[in-house]
This record gives C-alpha cells, sequence and structure tokens, in this order.
C-alpha cells in the first residue's frame, strides 16, 4: 500500500500559530499595504512540499516534514512549562532548543535571503578549476580517499538539484543549521517575560527575533553565535520566551515601552506576515512601516568580513 504524504506543509507550526488566535480562532493577519483579513491558524504559513526534493532520484518523501513534525510534538509538552516558568531538566532543554532552533531556520524568509545566497555563492565556487582538487586534498586530510572524476559526478548531482528545486539546500541544510543554534540556546540563560495588562505579543512568519547588546544599546537580527545577543520566540499573546546572556536582568513583566520595542523587533523580523489575536489600526500602521525592514545578509545575519 502506497504511503499518503503530506503536500501542503506548515512552514510555521500550526501548533504555534494556534496560540495567538482570538478567543472565537481567529487568527489577523496583518500584510503590508493591506487590511488585516481574518483567518485560520490551518491556512497560515503553509506551502505545498516546501521541504521536499529530490537527489539521485530519490525524494524525500516527507523526511525533513516528519523530523519537524516530531520535534513539535516535543515541544508542545513544553508550552505549558515554559510559560509558568517551572524549571526543565537537561532533556527538555535541549527539546525546546530543537524547537527554537528549527522555527528560525525553516522559514521561507531564511530560504530566500540565506539560503538562496549560500546556493549561489556555492555555484560560483563550483566552477572554479581549482574547486575539485581543494575538495580532494581537504578530504585527504580528514583520511577520505576520493578519485576527482568521483567529485565531480557528485557536485553535478548537486548543482543539478539546487536547479531543479529551490527547497534543496534549504531543507539539507537545516539539521546542521539547527544543531549549531541549539549549541548557542543552551548556554543562554531562559526567561519568560509577561506582557503588561491590555497588550499584546505578536508573532510572525519569521517567529524567532534576536538582537545583540553593545555598549548598552541593542543591534538587532544579530547572529546565534554573539556572546551578548538575546533570543526571543512569543509563545502566546501573553507570554514571550527569552534566552540571554546570564549579566543580563530581565522585569518578570515587561513595561510598554519595552513591549512596544519587541513588537516592532517582531514586525521587523516578519517576511511577508505578522499575525495577531486582535483587528488593530496601530498594528496595521507598524505592519506597514516596519516590515521586513531587517533583511538578512545586507543588515542581519550578516557573515563576517575577512
Amino acid at each position: 500500500m502506497a504511503v499518503k504524504l503530506t503536500r501542503k506543509e506548515h512552514i510555521v507550526p500550526r501548533m504555534l500559530l494556534s496560540e495567538f488566535g482570538a478567543p472565537d480562532g481567529v487568527l489577523w493577519v496583518y500584510a503590508k499595504g493591506r487590511p488585516p483579513r481574518p483567518s485560520r491558524p490551518e491556512n497560515e504559513c503553509v506551502e505545498r512540499d516546501f521541504f521536499e526534493f529530490e537527489l539521485r532520484g530519490k525524494k524525500t518523501n516527507n523526511s525533513y516534514e516528519n523530523w519537524l513534525s516530531q520535534i513539535e510534538g516535543n515541544a508542545a509538552n513544553l508550552l505549558n512549562t515554559i510559560r509558568e516558568r517551572r524549571q526543565i531538566g537537561n532533556e527538555d532543554a535541549v527539546i525546546w532548543a530543537q524547537f527554537v532552533a528549527s522555527l528560525f531556520g525553516r522559514t521561507r524568509k531564511v530560504r530566500a535571503q540565506i539560503s538562496e545566497g549560500m546556493t549561489e555563492r556555492f555555484r560560483e565556487q563550483t566552477k572554479n578549476p581549482d574547486f575539485i582538487r581543494d575538495l580532494q586534498y581537504s578530504l585527504l586530510q580528514k583520511g577520505e580517499l576520493h578519485y576527482a572524476d568521483d567529485l565531480k559526478r557528485a557536485i553535478t548531482e548537486i548543482r543539478t538539484a539546487m536547479d531543479a528545486s529551490p527547497s534543496f539546500y534549504h531543507v539539507s541544510a537545516l539539521p546542521n543549521r539547527v544543531g549549531i543554534i541549539i549549541e548557542s540556546l543552551l548556554t543562554r540563560a531562559w526567561h519568560t517575560i509577561e506582557a503588561p495588562p491590555g497588550t499584546s505579543f505578536l508573532v510572525s512568519d519569521c517567529p524567532v527575533v534576536t538582537y545583540e547588546v553593545r555598549g548598552g544599546q541593542p543591534f538587532p537580527g544579530a547572529g546565534f553565535g554573539h556572546e551578548n545577543t538575546v533570543v526571543m520566540l512569543p509563545v502566546s499573546p501573553r507570554f514571550l520566551w527569552v534566552a540571554s546572556p546570564h549579566h543580563l536582568n530581565w522585569r518578570l513583566e515587561a513595561t510598554i515601552s519595552g513591549m512596544n520595542n519587541i513588537n516592532r523587533l517582531i514586525v521587523q523580523f516578519a517576511h511577508r506576515n505578522v499575525y495577531a489575536n486582535v483587528k488593530s489600526e496601530e498594528i496595521r500602521v507598524l505592519v506597514d512601516t516596519e516590515i521586513d525592514t531587517l533583511v538578512f545578509g545586507k543588515n542581519a545575519f550578516v557573515p563576517p568580513t575577512r
């Protein structure tokens, strides 16, 4: 019997988006230049075969989708623990860190602004006539002997896969990207911050946001590996999860000005859509002004210059 595959894949999990619906389940969607529209979590951040590709005649067949679904399921069991600020053990900490890391790495914005750039750089690097020789020598230093013709064939297959599917590099690099972010998150102190009465945290299609503290000032869009980077994830309109350098102090409840700054940062990280549990002219104006103003590779997550 043929296995039925999931074709409509959620880029941001429905599990998280559902936390930001109004009491009647309506999720308000904000996009630049458009009035807010009512929707449902199951209809947002979804794209056909977003995590699928084919390489050497073999298809992924939901292997990454299933991996991400397992991460979501494990993290869902920790949501109340995070919101209630209960202490968690090392095993659960890894589970939550994996969820946060995957939330960042899997997004459409990362694919459009980071992965596509990496793909293009790979294409250019492999055009260099010395690339195969350098790769062969690098592998030999690790004790691996590979013939040049075999490496050429492998590189050609990878380039063909990249040309055939925009998902290839983005998805195939995801486990490694997640692993790197997990290590960074586990070195930080974790906090849960509550929104002031009468206010709500927003969330977006790129829900994990960062900034770095330098000279006492915040600089948005810092890399996860920077020592003073703060990582934030809204987990509901009422609560925000924070992974912070240990020397920074946090209030249990955000101030109004702090809340406004956090929501502005959330909108700046957003790619196409921002989500809220309310219909608000204030949110609409904020989205029109600030959405996607942090562009990965340009003014955020900029690789170090040599």
